[in-house]
This record gives C-alpha cells, sequence and structure tokens, in this order.
C-alpha cells in the first residue's frame, strides 16, 4: 500500500514539472542547411516553403541566372526579381555579384512589348551600374531616374523605341533631393511617339538640382514622331542649381532641340556651373545647342553641327566664361552660332565670348550673330557662309578679332552694329562670292566708335568698297591689302 502511494505521488510531482516548465522554442538556423546550394527557378524560390532552407540558391532562369545567399536577419526587404528573392514564408535571398547590376535580371528583355516597368524596378534597386544587354527594345512608359547610378549599354548595341512616349528618362524618382552621380551612356533611341501633345523629350531632368551628370555615346533620332521636342532638356528651377554637366560623344537629330539647358527662374544668379557640351554629331534640328540664362563656366568645343534650320549653337540671355572652341558647321542654319555673354539685364558683361578655331564644311548657308559679346576673342576661324558677322549692342565692346578667314556672299562681310572700340587684325575678309557688294566691312551706327581695321586682307564682290562707317559710327584704318598686296588705306 506504501509503494503505490509513493508511486502516486511521484506522478504528481512529475506533471507539476512538467506544467510549470516553459516549453523549448525551436531555432530556426537549426533547420538551415548551412553549405547547401539548391538549383532552383524563380518560380520555385517564391514558393519555396519547406522548413528545411539552403543556404544558397543558384537561380537557372535565362537571363536571370546567378548564385543568391540567404540574409538570415532580413524580414522587409521588397522582391525586386533581380537582386532579391522573397520565398512564401518569408525568407530573403539575395544575389552575389561584382560589378554592373544586368537590366535582365529584372525582366528587361527584347521580346517585352514595355520594359519601363522592369526598368523602373531595376533602376530603384540598382546603385552603381546598370548594364543593359545588346538587342532591340521597346518602351511606352516613362520611367525615372535616380542618383548615383550609371545606366550603360554597349555603345551602338542597344535600340530603345519610343512608340507612344516622347520621354524615356525622367529625373529622378524623388523632385525634393539632388540628382547626384548619374552616367547615361551607350544607349539608342528612336522615337516614333504621334501623340501632338509632349513634354522636354528623350531625357528631361525638371526640378531638382543636379551635381555630377554625365550623357555619352547615345544616339537619338525623332525623324519619324510628330511632336517637336528636344533630345535632352535639363532646366533649373528657381532655387536649384546645376554643377558639372558633361554631354560628349552622342549623334543626336531631335525636331525641336539637340541639347537644351537653361536657368530662367533664377533671376541674376548663376545657378548653372560647369557645363562642357563636346564631340557631339548633331544633324537636322531647330536647335542644335541651347545654353541660356546665367550660366558659369560653358564650355562648347569639337562639335559637328549640321542642319539646323535656326541655330547651330546658342548662348542666350546671360551667361559668362562662355568658350565655343574647334566646332565645325555644315549646311544650313539662319545663325550657325548665335551668341550672348551676359546681358539683357540680367547681369553685368564679365569678360568676353571666346569663339577660336570654328570652322564651316563647304558654304554654309547662315552667319553669325553676337549680342553682348562682352571683351570677346574672336580667333583662327576659317569661315565660308552666305551670312555675315554682326556684333551688336554696346555690350558687344572692346573684342579682338584676330587671324580669321571670313568668306561671305552677302553685301557685308562683318557689320559692327553700334558695337564700339573692337579691333579687327590679320583677317582674311571676302564677300567676293557677292552679287552685289555694298561695303565688305561695315562700322554702324553712333555708338560704334573706335573701331580698329588693321593690317587685313580684302576681297570683295562687285561694286561698293572695302570698308566704311555710316549713321555716326567712326573707325581706323591701318596697313590693311586686297587680294594683289595692293594697300587700299
Amino acid at each position: 500500500m506504501k509503494s503505490i502511494q509513493i508511486m502516486f505521488a511521484s506522478a504528481i510531482g512529475l506533471a507539476v514539472a512538467l506544467t510549470n516548465c516553459k516549453q523549448v522554442e525551436v531555432d530556426p538556423d537549426n533547420y538551415i542547411r548551412q553549405t547547401a546550394t539548391d538549383t532552383l527557378t524563380l518560380a520555385q524560390v517564391r514558393a519555396f516553403n519547406r522548413a528545411d532552407v539552403p543556404a544558397n540558391v543558384y537561380l537557372t532562369d535565362a537571363g536571370k541566372q546567378g548564385l543568391f545567399v540567404l540574409d538570415r536577419g532580413d524580414r522587409t526587404t521588397e522582391d525586386n526579381t533581380g537582386l532579391v528573392i522573397v520565398t512564401s514564408t518569408g525568407r530573403r535571398f539575395k544575389r552575389q555579384f561584382t560589378g554592373a547590376a544586368i537590366a535582365s535580371w529584372f525582366g528587361i528583355v527584347p521580346g517585352d512589348d514595355d520594359i519601363g516597368p522592369e526598368l523602373q524596378l531595376a533602376i530603384k534597386s540598382t546603385t552603381g551600374d546598370l548594364f543593359i544587354p545588346d538587342g532591340q527594345y521597346t518602351q511606352q512608359t516613362d520611367v525615372r531616374m535616380r542618383s548615383n547610378l550609371g545606366l550603360r549599354a554597349n555603345p551602338g548595341k542597344v535600340t530603345i523605341t519610343l512608340p507612344k512616349s516622347y520621354v524615356s528618362l525622367f529625373g529622378p524618382i524623388d523632385s525634393g533631393p539632388n540628382f547626384d552621380n548619374v552616367t547615361i551612356d551607350g544607349i539608342n533611341w528612336v522615337v516614333t511617339a504621334t501623340a501632338t501633345e509632349a513634354t522636354y523629350g528623350v531625357i528631361s531632368i525638371d526640378g531638382p538640382s543636379v551635381n555630377n551628370l554625365t550623357i555619352q555615346n547615345c544616339r537619338s533620332s525623332d525623324a519619324a514622331a510628330k511632336a517637336s521636342v528636344n533630345f535632352l532638356t535639363l532646366k533649373i528651377q528657381a532655387g536649384k542649381t546645376a554643377k558639372n554637366v558633361i554631354i560628349q560623344q552622342n549623334d543626336i537629330q531631335a525636331k525641336r532641340m539637340a541639347f537644351e539647358l537653361f536657368n530662367h527662374d533664377n533671376y541674376n544668379v548663376y545657378a548653372g556651373q560647369n557645363i562642357t557640351v563636346t564631340k557631339n554629331t548633331i544633324h537636322e534640328c531647330t536647335f542644335g545647342i541651347s545654353l541660356s540664362g546665367p550660366l558659369d563656366g560653358l564650355m562648347v568645343s569639337e562639335n559637328y553641327i549640321k542642319n539646323c534650320s535656326l541655330y547651330g549653337v546658342e548662348i542666350a540671355g546671360a551667361s559668362k566664361n562662355v568658350n565655343i572652341l574647334n566646332n565645325k558647321f555644315e549646311g544650313t542654319f539662319d545663325k550657325f552660332i548665335e551668341g550672348s555673354n551676359d546681358g539683357f539685364g540680367n547681369g553685368l558683361v564679365v569678360g568676353g565670348l571666346v569663339i577660336v578655331g570654328n570652322q564651316t564644311v563647304g558654304t554654309v548657308t547662315g552667319g553669325i550673330q553676337l549680342f553682348n559679346a562682352g571683351t570677346a576673342q574672336f580667333n583662327h576661324n576659317t569661315l565660308n557662309m552666305t551670312g555675315r558677322l554682326e556684333l551688336l549692342t554696346t555690350s558687344s565692346t572692346g573684342g579682338v578679332y584676330e587671324s580669321n578667314v571670313i568668306i561671305s556672299s552677302a553685301t557685308h562681310a562683318i557689320i559692327c552694329d553700334n558695337a564700339p572700340n573692337n579691333i579687327f587684325r590679320d583677317n582674311t575678309i571676302s564677300n567676293k562670292p557677292a552679287t552685289e557688294n555694298i561695303a565688305t566691312f561695315r562700322a554702324y551706327g553712333e555708338k560704334a566708335t573706335g573701331v580698329v581695321v588693321a593690317n587685313n586682307r580684302f576681297s570683295k564682290g562687285t561694286g561698293g568698297v572695302y570698308f566704311d562707317a555710316v549713321s555716326g559710327a567712326t573707325y581706323s584704318v591701318t596697313a590693311n591689302i586686297d587680294e594683289t598686296g595692293k594697300s587700299i588705306q
């Protein structure tokens, strides 16, 4: 009897002990196969719900192949297809790679009728470089860029057709912060959109401050499109800036402008600084290059510009420290250089336009017009044109126009219109192709005083004179000769 009581008491004690004991929790990491790598498709990874989780997954989908490693501590990162895959139980596998992320990882493939959503996801998910594999792509929805991104392709190997939208890339996703450290490299666009209303064009940046933007090795044509838009528009909003912008080695045809960068909302503030447009081929546009407003430090160099119906290079508004160097112009323009170093009430003239080493290919239709050229350096240009070189306003003062070859078929090869104290020396100046010559060189207007014409070689068309001063202008002439070497004082 006593032994039965002892057994009953022991059973009760054991039950009490078990009731008060905390249950041991299972450690999820005990179910991770520490060195295992499962070979799975994307769909299989997402559907994965087994308790024994591999430490690694090798993805086998074409264009998305790669090694993914389990991140045990991450329970929040979204599945973005390319870099992060989330299982049905919330496990995150993350791609292991070096160098650029590849666009095909995110589902960007040539057969897609709109890569816009996938490209947006890829840009949102990537820092560093995003590389688009060779191929022909279609984009119907706009994509917003982000800072600290290089969007790259093998030059000439990737073409994006825009059948509905005139815009491929906006910037950025959030217009509040700066738009910094962005490179767009090697992409071709063909714009075939037929809508009549449009925004600014293929690449449109309107809103943020911009720092360190490079656009290079790209091509674009909108010849088949309906609306008149730009290839690149960069608008500097009030209170914003744009610094260190490089546009180089692109081949652009645009119905409106190839490159338009403007600061019209920061009155008398040089909000755009260090803008370089170099080694581009620009053709069949209305404007080739337009840089407008208070801008400081402009370099337009070594571009080939052909058939821009209004202007080839336009410097407008109030810019300073402007260099237009070693560009080539061919075909038909109204003005192939339209220059305003500073003025129209937006600021004081500082320095002057530097226009050096430019040349025409054959005879160019059009001329050059310089408003507010300041103390210009206009040297070593070789220009054969139907128009003339015009200096206008008293802000075009104190310049030196030296060692140029200027051949025009206009009634005046050069006119100094109310622009005082400019020096023209050691040039070859001709309007011999003109059917009628009035004056090969003319100083015009009562404010055109102190003009110096020295050591130039002149030739002229039928009739008229080599040089004159009218309507109150004054000038001095020294040691000029005609095409035979005869003095023409």
